[in-house]
């Protein structure tokens, strides 16, 4: 490995002085994430700044210093569902990145920012840097305190236009603790504002719009998309452009956007959609449609659309959808990457190979094997306990695994099978089946972990000695759907975000309503609607509107803040309008708009624990508000009151006497049965009630964003999903956190809630669904939905098998009732053989 580069101390000095006088002269206008007010001050680590000469592979730098924006890498990674957290002892992330000819023929390096946990010992644990399935690049970890900056240079020849396959693997140990346990504290997180591709001063970005996909994200991995308008376009124009976006996000392919209506381009990140262009930008707009411009600068790419009337959007749409459609070029392994980044697509009754998801079978010598892999099932796919997906291993394990060795299968966050290694001299197996319920599945994106524990008896004593060989998992090993019953459960945000919006009516078109179209509400709803088209894969046809949320007419998709919501559709939706506006009510002002400025990233302390915690960088919020407590609930206590006067003589008279009639003893017996008939009756109901009936949705108070969904009538048209938060501003934010790869692709159940500080999701399932048939009707498909219906309504299939029981038992006794004849003298014997007895 290359020597560090220590540079002397006092021009380390130096540098931080000249950094903190940047700081201090830097103008007091910077907004925070929200665009409201200015950021906290942020106090910079010690340590040498980041090279800025020419790169050699390998050059390692010490923990980051203050840092304009253009010691940033030029070109970013994009967004991905995984995360950017190299877990346990064996671990690897895996970007698409999409290059023009101009950008794979350049001299570009690999530079990677990270942080890792203090248990990781930095002799045996290192990082390495492989782009197209070679080896650029390996260095140790050994960043427990501060972010550590690495650059590899990438081989010319390397590159191919298209996209491109860039991974970063780590092999991590713990620096005293050898048990199985101790592999869970391993971890070195990616910060994704100093991991990209770096290249020379100037060099040329997307030239046209078949280059979309060479757009560079910031440094969350999100494309800013900025709509700029000239003139106030009325809701026809704004619905053309919120189109116009999700076409542009499908033709560059991008993982997550932020949408946002400005009056002035942005930059540098990002692209820019300036509608009804001036007479200087550009001199043939008369005759194009639409315009591609290169970056420039500090100023982003842009599109350039000639006029703001809906037939010059509609012109510029059918461009971009024809940009779209054409076929994804670039290595073998690039196009791998962006099949797996997507999500492998399997369909009913299909077997694919770990292979395809991503897998390289290869020997583990460590105590924790962990694999994981993305599978996409159809939207309109019924989850339910009718039948397994089959996941057939092949490999094989060492002998002397202590008991308890075993491999473990979860599927979306949660256990779901597990298969024992129990042979004592180790054993190979090329079938090994692990039935993995489909009830654990969820329409769309899937996420399938399988972890290998592989305990010793040497972990206890930490003998490393010489690596043993433990685990293999082969690449041949094979994944099996069965037949899936096809139908779309409602209310379900994982089967209707995920791309199934457009199946609930494909009649009709979707409605999004924005009640209080402000700039905010209108970027949110912009950003969600991006989201959702390209979940699935194609653009969604929203009607725009702001008001008549309740028409029913045809699934309608609601975004606003909560105060701008009527109780009734907070109600459709499951939720409860009183709480909500008890947990919001101090953070239901917004605060005064700030002048946008540049963003100049530094890290803090606080960006140090969000890459310890693994939070998603995307999301970003302020602490919430101060809300009011719940009122303390106020009882009436009963006036206090004379002490009752008892006449124990009379008491004791009025008691019944021992001796009653039988009369009265049979009365009260008929009406104590009556009474009991009539309450378990009614308990009868009240527990059939309680298998359907909807609870209340207990929301925590630091709740950013709700998403709930319900059926307000009969028909499937009438869905209705509602996106709402405390203001417009946190709305806005919350939209985009809500977006990031990771936590879109977890959304199920009726109602979602997410704290944007963090990340965190909370998910609440419906009881009462609504299976709507999608495909051409057939008795097979119909078979599937009925058996998954009776799986999810366990209680209610008893219900209807004790009663068809007691029937059968009653039609069976009315039936044999008078079948046959009784014998003479009331034997019992029956029909003619009487006769033979009497003989």
């Amino acid at each position: 490995m290359p020597a560090i580069r220590q540079p002397a101390p006092h021009r380390a000095t130096a540098l931080t002085l000249a950094g903190l006088l940047v700081a201090a002269t830097a103008p007091a206008s910077a907004q925070s994430f929200l665009g409201r007010g200015a950021p906290q001050v942020l106090t910079v680590p010690d340590g040498p700044s980041a090279s800025r000469g020419p790169a050699r592979a390998g050059v390692e730098t010490g923990p980051v210093a203050p840092a304009p924006a253009a010691a940033l890498p030029q070109r970013p990674f994009p967004a991905l569902s995984a995360g950017l957290r190299l877990s346990g002892e064996e671990s690897s992330l895996q970007w698409p990145v999409y290059l023009t000819e101009a950008q794979a023929r350049e001299r570009l390096r690999l530079r990677i920012g990270y942080l890792a946990a203090i248990s990781v010992v930095p002799d045996v644990s290192f990082l390495t840097a492989t782009v197209n399935g070679v080896a650029i690049g390996r260095s140790e970890i050994k960043a427990p305190g501060a972010i550590r900056i690495l650059e590899f240079d990438i081989p010319a020849d390397l590159l191919k236009p298209g996209y491109n396959a860039v991974a970063i693997s780590g092999v991590q140990r713990h620096r005293v603790d050898c048990s199985l346990d101790a592999t869970y504290e391993l971890w070195t997180q990616i910060e994704p504002a100093w991991t990209g591709l770096v290249s020379a001063p100037g060099a040329i970005g997307a030239a046209s719009l078949r280059d979309l996909p060479a757009i560079a994200p910031d440094h969350r991995g999100v494309v800013p998309i900025r709509i700029v308008l000239r003139n106030r376009p009325g809701f026809a124009t704004f619905e053309r452009l919120i189109g116009l976006a999700q076409r542009v996000a499908l033709a560059g392919g991008f993982s997550q956007t932020a949408v946002e209506f400005a009056a002035e381009p942005g930059g540098p990140a990002g692209l820019d959609i300036v509608v009804g262009a001036s007479d200087g930008d550009a001199a043939d707009l008369t005759r194009q449609p639409v315009t591609f411009e290169p970056a420039q600068g500090e100023r982003a790419a842009r599109i350039l659309v000639a006029g703001d009337a809906p037939t010059d959007i509609d012109a510029a749409m059918r461009i971009l959808a024809a940009t779209a459609t054409r076929d994804p070029a670039g290595s073998s392994q690039g196009l791998g990457a962006l099949a797996q980044a997507r999500g492998v697509r399997i369909r009913s009754g299909e077997t694919v190979a770990l292979s395809t998801l991503g897998h390289q079978g290869r020997d583990f010598a460590g105590r924790l094997f962990r694999t994981g892999f993305d599978v996409t099932l159809p939207t309109d796919f019924v989850p339910a306990d009718y039948d397994r997906v089959a996941l057939d291993l092949a490999g094989g394990y060492a002998a002397g695994l202590e008991l308890g060795a075993q491999i473990v299968v979860d599927l979306n966050g949660r256990n779901v099978a597990s298969l024992p290694l129990a042979r004592a001299d180790g054993d190979v197996f090329r079938d090994a089946t692990v039935a993995l319920p489909l009830s654990r599945w969820r329409p769309g994106r899937n996420r399938v972990e399988i972890r290998a524990l592989l305990p010793t008896a040497s972990d206890r004593v930490c003998e490393e000695g010489p690596a043993r060989r433990r685990f293999l998992l082969l690449d041949r090993s094979t994944l099996t759907t069965p037949r899936l019953a096809q139908a779309l459960r409602l209310p379900d945000l994982a089967a209707t975000l995920g791309g199934g919006l457009p199946k609930v009516a494909p009649e009709l078109r979707p409605r999004l309503v924005v009640p209080n179209p402000d700039r905010e509400s209108m970027s949110a709803a912009a950003t969600l609607a991006v989201q959702m088209a390209v979940s699935a894969e194609k653009p969604i046809d929203f009607e725009l509107a702001n008001d008549r949320a309740l028409e029913g007419r045809t699934p309608t998709v609601v975004v606003a803040p909560a105060r701008s919501l009527e109780p009734e559709i907070l109600r459709a939706v499951g939720l409860n309008p009183d709480r909500i506006r008890q947990i919001w009510e101090g953070r239901a002002a917004t605060a005064p708009l700030g002048a946008p400025t540049r963003r100049v990233t530094v890290m803090d302390g606080a960006s140090l624990d969000r890459l310890r915690n693994d939070r998603p960088p995307a999301c970003t919020l302020p602490a919430p508000g101060p809300h009011s407590p719940n009122p303390a609930l106020t009882r009436t206590r009963p006036a206090a009151s004379e002490p009752e006067t008892h006449d124990l003589a009379s008491e004791w008279t009025s008691r019944p006497s021992a001796q009653s009639r039988l009369a009265d003893q049979a009365a009260a017996f008929t009406a104590r049965l009556t009474a009991a008939t009539r309450d378990g009756w009614s308990t009868t109901l009240g527990w059939a009630e309680d298998q359907v009936r909807e609870p209340e949705i207990e929301v925590s108070a630091q709740a950013s964003l709700i998403v709930g969904q319900g059926l307000p009538g009969r028909d499937p048209s009438t869905l209705l999903t509602v996106f709402t938060a405390p203001n417009a501003a946190s709305l806005q934010a919350s939209a985009l956190c809500l977006t990031t790869p990771s936590i879109w692709n977890r959304i199920e159940g009726r109602v979602a809630t997410l704290d944007a500080a963090d990340g965190t999701l909370s998910v609440h399932d419906a009881k009462q669904v609504r299976l709507v048939e999608t495909g051409p009707p057939s008795l097979g498909n119909l078979r599937l939905v009925v058996a998954g219906w009776f799986s999810t309504n366990p209680s209610l299939f008893v219900l209807i098998l004790f009663a068809a029981a007691i029937s059968l038992g009653l039609s069976t006794s009315a039936m044999l009732r008078n079948v046959g004849r009784a014998s003479a003298g009331g034997t019992g014997r029956i029909g003619h053989g009487n006769r033979e007895d009497e003989r």
